[in-house]
């Protein structure tokens, strides 16, 4: 096998147990999105092969400590059902789905898990429910955790407090948005239209045109009367995607030093 794999489906079971019994992929990152209509100039695969594309790169250059998950390509995406080419999820079972494969990686020892989103959609439902999920599955899958609870606590507020701070905790998952890697001063100065991330205009268009050109409509780019389209290019791209990726690799190497 390829020293460099780190998608999670590519492993056998064999595989993944000896590289994890090794040290290996003490993280994961499990990157969002969702199908739906991106205009006429951008394929409906828009949002889940953006996140997927930081994703990958960010575990290239987090090898050998980084995994990433099968995309969940479905968000939460209503307010564009009216558009064909739309699939859209009900915030109950998509978090669902997402809680359960958290709860799937904590269970196999990889603690430290970042959902990597990029549906604005997604964004909060996640936010929601998220403290609620840190405190049952630090509290499910850290014994030690438990066993470190005081017996003088008075409120939930000091029970919160507790597990959400205890130093013996070593699960850590964090939800982050790959925009929100991209400073907004960094942006503006990037974005002649200075709308950020917005949709499907300069700055998901630069993006796109610059990390996952397949999923463009060049022809309808480079026709179209939309001002934030006819700003967007390959270099805009360039910079707006390596800083994403920047901040996600900063983010994953914190998770992992954070107990060490």
């Amino acid at each position: 096998m390829n020293s460099k794999v780190f998608d999670l489906y590519s492993f056998t079971r064999e595989e993944l147990s000896n590289y994890i019994e090794m040290g290996h992929f003490k993280s994961v990152i499990i990157p969002t999105g969702s199908t739906e209509q991106h205009l006429d100039h951008l394929a409906v695969n828009m949002d889940i092969e953006m996140s997927r594309y930081i994703a990958t790169k960010s575990a290239g250059e987090l090898y050998p400590n980084t995994l990433i998950t099968s995309p969940i390509s479905i968000g939460i995406a209503e307010h564009h059902m009216y558009f064909p080419g739309t699939i859209s999820a009900k915030p109950g079972s998509w978090l669902s789905i997402i809680f359960d494969l958290i709860e799937s990686i904590l269970r196999h020892g990889i603690k430290k898990i970042l959902i990597l989103n990029g549906h604005g959609g997604n964004v909060a439902p996640i936010q929601g429910v998220l403290e609620q999920w840190q405190l049952n599955l630090i509290s499910t899958q850290n014994p030690l955790v438990k066993s470190n609870l005081s017996s003088d606590i008075k409120d939930h507020y000091q029970y919160v407090d507790a597990v959400l701070n205890d130093k013996k905790n070593d699960v850590d998952i964090r939800f982050n948005s790959y925009w929100d890697y991209i400073p907004e001063n960094l942006a503006n100065s990037i974005l002649e239209t200075k709308e950020y991330p917005g949709h499907a205009a300069e700055f998901e268009t630069s993006l796109a045109m610059y990390a996952i050109p397949y999923v463009v409509r060049f022809n309808k780019v480079y026709s179209s009367n939309e001002i934030g389209i006819k700003k967007a290019s390959f270099e805009k791209g360039r910079q707006l995607a390596s800083e994403a990726i920047r901040g996600t690799i900063t983010t994953v190497k914190d998770m992992l030093d954070e107990n060490n």
